[in-house]
């Protein structure tokens, strides 16, 4: 492996000019400034450009969506509500929107069916009530999955189910929370995680550094999902997928991929899409104290590994891999590894991720794996010269390769450092002041890679506080013109995801859409408009929480008007709680109708009824054997 020392370019854009007004266009493509940021943090360079829209954020409304939802909803025509003047369900948007998130925050609210075996000691309870039920980070709360279909009449059908994981069912049964591993992390935060260790919304720790199957590592399955050949899974940073039926979204259960995976694989929670190719590629990375192996798997369009070289790239990287996303080119894989060092003995004895790992100050390496079926390319590790501000848990929307030497970036990188790691108790955040100390800068950044010589350029692309990165899945891998990004209500100040901004990486012209002080939007979907071409042809959904009215409802917005607003809002009559990342399908099979998808789901709803008693005993020894865990798990009372 080829290490080399590199000269760093850090180009900053900036804009002198005032603050937009609400709903405007702006351009900030204007005299760019080269800075050293050596002695100082992305937080601080005010000059950097971050006009857009800002808002009186209601934090209060904010944190009111961290709620547990106590009833799920097998499934709900819905129509467009013509608020504020907005218009019906475009006709063109035709396919499924599908989307990840944590949304059980009081452990066991949602009982077991009548006909089980095993029913909880204690009821559910209101959140709140009972704080020792209460999860310490919303990362933690057990996943859930929404589905919203649009048939091009006029309407919408959603749904909402949680993943039954393990752990769901395990606390389910019991009442009460049984996972508590990674409340110390949580509790304590501190500086090895450099302030980003208990990030909102999504932390850079994410589970408990145990491996394999066990009572340390909760796999909550509420990261993203995925659907990739007519297969819908939801992921979690850790642990294997699990496998959802599209319609009812029905928990099928553990997913190994077809036996690609093994049980105790840790599986990553992110995903990259090859529009190229037609290929989605996934990872799994074992990490040790002093090495990880990582593995990038290929997966074509009938989900079997791609004949090439066995589908999968495994390779070794030096000391403790803190990954958590990445990208692929059309010839490698990249991802970023900050510099971590390990306390041996707490590693160790508790495997705690806030005490035994440190992410240091200094230089993250950039490795870039060559892909399956790349011919002459060699694994290639490239030092990031430090800038003052960490390189870790870098956020990727896209990544291409501009040349056959150069490789471009571009990431929703974090500055972590006035954050103080700590995580606050339920409901977490309920002023700018107490999120901003929990919370990193985030901002959209531009990295450079010369492969010959290794040179490393970073470029601001813009200063607004952003989250959720995306891009028109058709040039995912290949160059691109524009990003999506939920951005802040407060500028370039660190505030929660709320407004909805594209960014034009070309001409470096952005445009925003800011809603009222008290809605705040989640990450954007790009959905393409049917029979169109280009790459803003399409619309932008999101999942825009009211803290009004305490509802939750899919924003539609036209991608090449993004100020203007929403043209359509259809409200889903719940709460859906700030959630992840998810993904829209166009695909033909994916048009269901309303009654396909309800009689699928009464037909889940049933199942899980009817079958519950012999789900108990069959679900997880499946022919494989009773183990320790399973024994805990149906007669862990007589243990207590």
């Amino acid at each position: 492996m080829r290490f080399a020392s590199v000269a760093l370019s850090v180009i900053c854009l900036f804009d002198a000019a005032a603050s937009w007004a609400f709903h405007q266009t702006s351009s900030y493509h204007h005299r760019p400034t080269t800075t050293s940021l050596a002695a100082s943090s992305l937080q601080s360079e005010a000059n950097i450009s971050s006009d857009a829209p800002t808002t009186d954020t209601d934090m209060k409304a904010y944190s009111s969506a961290y709620k547990t939802v106590f009833e799920e909803l097998p499934c709900a025509v819905c129509k467009a509500s013509g608020e504020g003047g907005t218009g019906p369900i475009p006709s063109d948007l035709v396919g499924t929107y599908f989307r990840a998130g944590p949304a059980m925050f009081s452990a066991g609210s949602i009982v077991p069916p009548k006909t089980s075996l095993i029913q909880p000691k204690s009821p559910p309870v209101p959140d709140g009530q009972d704080m020792d039920r209460m999860v310490l980070h919303p990362f933690e709360g057990d996943g859930a999955a929404l589905g919203v279909t649009f048939g091009g009449d006029g309407t919408a059908v959603a749904r909402f189910r949680y993943v039954r994981t393990n752990a769901f069912t395990n606390e389910r049964k019991k009442g009460r929370k049984v996972y508590t591993a990674m409340e110390t992390t949580r509790e304590e935060g501190g500086p090895g995680g450099g302030g980003q260790g208990n990030d909102f919304p999504v932390p850079m720790y994410r589970h408990h550094l145990l491996p394999g199957l066990n009572k340390k590592r909760k796999n909550t399955s509420n990261t993203r999902a995925v659907y990739w050949a007519k297969k819908l899974l939801t992921f979690w940073e850790g642990g294997l997928p699990y496998k959802l039926d599209a319609l009812a979204l029905s928990t099928e259960g553990r997913s190994q991929l077809g036996g690609v995976l093994k049980e105790k694989d840790p599986f990553g929670g992110a995903a990259v899409f090859d529009s190229a190719k037609d290929r989605m590629l996934f990872y799994s990375n074992v990490q040790e104290a002093s090495s990880s192996k990582l593995t990038v798997y290929e997966f074509n369009s009938k989900f079997r590994l791609v004949s090439e070289a066995g589908g999968k790239v495994e390779v070794d990287l030096p000391g403790f891999a803190l990954l958590s996303d990445f990208a692929a080119t059309e010839n490698y894989s990249v991802f970023v590894q900050p510099p971590v060092s390990t306390n041996g003995m707490q590693f160790l004895m508790s495997k705690d991720p806030a005490k035994s790992l440190s992410v240091e100050a200094g230089q993250a390496s950039l490795h870039l794996i060559p892909r399956v079926g790349s011919k002459n390319k060699a694994q290639r590790t490239i030092s990031i010269p430090f800038d003052g501000t960490s390189d870790a848990d870098l956020q990727f929307c896209n990544a291409y390769e501009a040349d056959g030497n150069t490789i471009v970036m571009d990431v929703i990188r974090s500055d972590g450092q006035r954050a103080t790691g700590k995580s606050l108790s339920w409901p977490w955040a309920t002023s700018i002041d107490e999120y901003s100390r929990t919370a990193s800068k985030k901002s959209l950044w531009r990295y450079t890679i010369n492969i010959g010589s290794g040179a490393v350029a970073k470029k601001c692309i813009d200063n607004v506080q952003a989250s959720f990165g995306v891009i028109n899945p058709t040039v995912s891998g290949q160059k691109h013109q524009y990003i999506y990004a939920a951005v802040g209500g407060k500028g370039g100040d660190v505030a929660p995801p709320q407004g909805i901004a594209k960014f034009n990486v070309d001409d470096g012209t952005k445009e925003v859409w800011m809603p009222r002080g008290y809605e705040f939007c989640g990450e954007p979907m790009y959905a393409p408009k049917k029979s169109a071409d280009g790459e803003d042809a399409g619309y932008i959904l999101s999942v825009l929480f009211n803290g009004q009215t305490n509802e939750s409802e899919i924003a539609i917005l036209d991608a090449q008007s993004i100020a203007a607003g929403p043209v359509s809002r259809v409200p889903l009559g719940m709460v859906v709680p700030h959630g992840c990342h998810g993904c829209f399908s166009a695909t033909e099979e994916t048009g269901w109708t309303a009654e396909e998808i309800d009689r699928r789901a009464k037909l889940a709803d049933k199942m899980e009824s009817r079958g519950n008693m012999w789900n108990e005993v069959k679900s997880d020894f499946s022919g494989l054997g009773l183990r320790l865990d399973d024994i805990e798990e149906y007669f862990g009372d007589f243990f207590d």
